[in-house]
């Protein structure tokens, strides 16, 4: 018998196998068994197709891989998939689940028809390859929804965070104009207010992050500014928090334009940080000029340059500094928050780093983004 046939005729027995082995997988949950065997024929049906596929240049006419029952694999796969999360499985355990049914159609099918079974080498090669296809399309799936539902939260908890922080916020800033404070409490106050401030950053970077990768464009509210004053704002309130690093700051031509100040603002003193932590000595540069179309930003710090197999993911989320030992003050999604950023505005960001050269960021911002 074919393996094609013999799993279409033994179907109940290989169901059987495997609903018994999905309940080892969660012992003591009491999965019901519609749950248990949830999609899985569907599934054998379609790994039968793929089973007895014509091989490649061999009767064109018959149905595409994964097709010939009109239920593809990455659909039924993808379906098990959500209900295996909604009950409790890990990606581990549903990808044992295909391992066991590999194991089950190929151990009953040799005790059924050794003759078949051992003239199989071909028929065996694609029901692999037909599991492998299934396990793919279940990974892809379960990572899909595993990230959606991490960024969901991290988005409510941004926003849960929020309401608490600012109760700090304005309890700190309540005491810190009390008149008769000691020096200590004093510096104790100011303290809770850097702090509290720096929670703030960390949640909005959250809620960006989050909004970025739930598929949502970065909110701007353009306006005429003059880019050169907003760049002088920066520039001090980056000093004054950061006293022991001077920021050089030169602006050539005309910086006039349409933009979201605060969050150009933002995008600036996240790449000063940078290039603070990152950099060597006390000296960061930052200079803005401007051409007929666009103003051109570049942050730059000398010190030891960006590995090279960082340079292509410099801009992904999560992705920490230069060098993994040094102190991590952040979330590691300031860079990230920059290019979204600079892409709601429609411009572009680039960086070089060599250990001659020291490392630049550059930004290039339209006049006019529409």
């Amino acid at each position: 018998m074919r393996l094609a046939a013999f799993i279409r005729s033994d179907a109940e027995r290989i169901l059987h196998e495997w609903e018994e082995f999905v309940k080892t997988l969660r012992p003591g949950a009491a999965l019901p068994r519609w749950l248990l065997r949830a999609y899985a024929a569907a599934i054998l049906q379609s790994i039968a197709d793929d089973v007895e596929r014509p091989l490649p240049g061999v009767a064109q006419a018959m149905p595409s891989r994964g097709e010939a029952s009109g239920v593809p694999i990455e659909r039924v796969a993808a379906v098990h998939v959500d209900l295996r999360i909604e009950s409790g499985f890990d990606l581990a355990q549903i990808i044992a689940e295909y391992r066991a049914l590999r194991s089950s159609i190929l151990r009953l099918w040799r005790a059924s028809d050794p003759a078949g079974f051992a003239h199989g080498a071909e028929e065996m090669s694609r029901l692999t390859e037909a599991i492998d296809q299934a396990v793919e399309h279940s990974v892809s799936i379960y990572e899909e929804r595993e990230a959606r539902y991490r960024d969901r939260f991290l988005g409510m908890l941004g926003h849960d965070l929020r309401n608490p922080l600012n109760s700090i916020l304005l309890g700190a800033v309540a005491l810190s104009e009390a008149p008769d404070l000691s020096d200590r409490q004093r510096k104790t106050v100011e303290r809770i207010l850097g702090s509290v401030r720096r929670l703030d950053g960390m949640v909005g970077d959250i809620l960006d992050f989050a909004r970025g990768r739930l598929g949502s464009p970065m909110p701007i509210a353009l306006m005429p500014i003059n880019l050169g004053s907003a760049l002088r704002e920066i520039v001090e309130e980056v000093q004054s928090t950061n006293p022991g690093f001077i920021i050089d700051l030169r602006v050539n031509g005309e910086l006039g334009g349409h933009w979201d100040p605060e969050r150009l603002k933002q995008a600036v003193s996240n790449l000063l940080l940078n290039a603070i932590q990152h950099g060597s000595g006390n000296r960061v540069a930052l200079t803005a000029t401007g051409d007929e179309e666009a103003v051109v930003l570049e942050v730059h710090n000398d010190g030891p340059p960006i590995p090279r197999e960082m340079l292509g993911t410099i801009f992904d989320p999560l992705v920490h500094g230069r060098n993994p030992d040094q102190n991590r003050t952040g979330l590691g999604l300031g860079l990230f928050i920059v290019n979204e950023i600079v892409s709601a505005h429609r411009g572009t960001i680039a960086v070089t780093s060599s250990a001659q050269a020291g490392t630049t960021f550059s930004v290039r911002l339209p006049r006019h983004p529409s």
